[in-house]
């Protein structure tokens, strides 16, 4: 599966249109129709954010906002707190970048508050709250990683 297939799974278990979703999520239906389709970088960054939150042992929605509301999410935020975080469990930038499979220097680019990270965390968790869900079930449904699932009830 993709990370598109389980927004669109969850969005139609809501009975939500990708008008309403989009809407909800403040961009155009277009731009929500090719995060769904998977071609997108949410496909790669969710995972990533996935891995930041179970490494740092913290809910995803306290690494893009303080308060785990997409209201409270500013631009550039989420680098600055997951970089709180790590501090606060005493990661290293190396062991961060080693659990995410790439290099120190991009994963230096998340805690710059300059990745991907930025765009499409505010927007998993704005679904989150659409679907009733914890933002992390988006990333483990079923507690499985997504991309393990061949589908899920």
């Amino acid at each position: 599966m993709k990370l598109g297939d389980v927004l669109k799974k969850e969005r139609e278990n809501k009975g939500l249109s990708i008008e309403e979703t989009a809407a909800g999520l403040g961009i155009s239906a277009e731009d929500y129709t090719q995060i769904e389709a998977g071609e997108s970088q949410a496909e790669e960054w969710g995972p990533k954010l996935a891995l930041i939150a179970i490494e740092l042992e913290t809910p995803t929605s306290r690494l893009l906002a303080e308060s785990g509301r997409s209201e409270d999410t500013k631009q550039g935020q989420a680098g600055s707190l997951i970089k709180g975080h790590r501090e606060r469990k005493g990661k290293t930038l190396e062991e961060m970048a080693k659990a995410l499979e790439i290099e120190v220097a991009d994963y230096e680019t998340v805690e710059a508050g300059e990745s991907p990270i930025e765009k499409y965390g505010p927007l998993f968790l704005g679904f989150a709250e659409q679907i009733e869900q914890p933002v992390f079930n988006l990333f483990y449904p079923c507690g499985l990683p997504f991309q393990e699932l061949d589908d899920y009830p």
